[in-house]
């Protein structure tokens, strides 16, 4: 997502001010200097990232397809927004050619005040505007910030985007809400039936640390009851029927390190647990 927003940055910058094409906007460390002879250049390097107090996220999302072919739903989660800082400086063979430069940059800014989406990298589409803040004090210390950076004090601007973060979906069995159909014995003929609602309160998967990929076949129990599994094709497990409480998951795999975990069940839906298990 960072260099959807900073390719966005300088395209923008890069048909406002005098300079000709994006090739001449930088996003590498701002102490790498310019050989002797080289064009005016605007450098727009990501110093920090942090999760954006004005707008917080809603949490997980789970879109349910219920049918009797237990098609398989999938996981969503809201978008979680961050605060991108950006330090923004010019460089030029002369001062006065990289004030003038600065200049340019912060005008266009200015006229802008928030990335407009018709602007935006596809890939950040479908939010709206993103706010963009200019030239206000950095999320770190100014003289903290050169310092760590290594680069004499020189001018520059600080730009802040805030931008949406949103993790890839995840298919998982219905295990919220699963029905089952059961023949009921107080028929006497046996033709009728009755649908009895089980619900799920802790759900997973569990993943190799290293590759990233599902496990099968590792064993999941809850500590203090009977209650143990193994992980599907997909490293999926599940338990139903658990009242409120905090639960204590035991998760071993063969070459992995075993791996306890603490799961609240605190309502009626199910929590949804992702294990990351390194290797021995």
């Amino acid at each position: 997502m960072l260099i959807f927003v900073v390719q966005t940055l300088a395209e923008i910058l890069a048909g406002g001010t005098s300079l000709t094409s994006t090739e001449q906007i930088d996003f590498s460390h701002p102490s790498h200097r310019r050989e002797e002879g080289a064009g005016p250049t605007l450098n727009l390097y990501v110093y920090d990232l942090r999760e954006s107090k004005q707008i917080q996220h809603s949490g997980r999302q789970v879109e349910r397809k219920l049918s009797n072919s237990q098609e398989p739903a999938m996981i969503n989660w809201s978008p979680s927004w961050f605060d991108v800082s950006i330090l923004l400086t010019a460089w030029d063979r002369t001062t006065l050619g990289e004030h003038h430069l600065l200049s340019e940059a912060l005008n266009v800014l200015l006229r802008h005040r928030s990335l407009q989406e018709d602007f935006l990298f596809p890939e950040l589409r479908g939010y709206g505007n993103l706010s963009m803040t200019v030239a206000l004090d950095p999320a770190i210390e100014v003289g903290s910030l050169w310092s760590a950076l290594n680069v004499p004090l020189r001018p520059g601007l600080y730009l802040t985007v805030t931008v949406p973060f949103e993790p890839q979906s995840i298919p998982v069995p219905l295990v919220s809400e699963r029905i089952f159909n059961l023949q009921n014995q107080f028929y006497g003929n046996g033709n009728g039936s009755v649908a009895t609602r089980r619900r799920v309160a802790i759900a997973g998967i569990v993943k190799s640390a290293v590759a990233n990929q599902p496990l099968v076949d590792a064993k999941v129990a809850v500590v203090k009851t009977e209650k143990s599994v193994l992980t599907n094709q997909e490293g999926i497990f599940f338990f139903e029927d658990l009242r409120i409480g905090n639960y204590v998951l035991t998760v071993h795999c063969p070459g992995y390190l075993p791996q306890n975990v603490n799961i609240l069940v605190d309502s009626q839906n199910y929590t949804f647990k992702e294990i990351l298990l390194t290797l021995e």
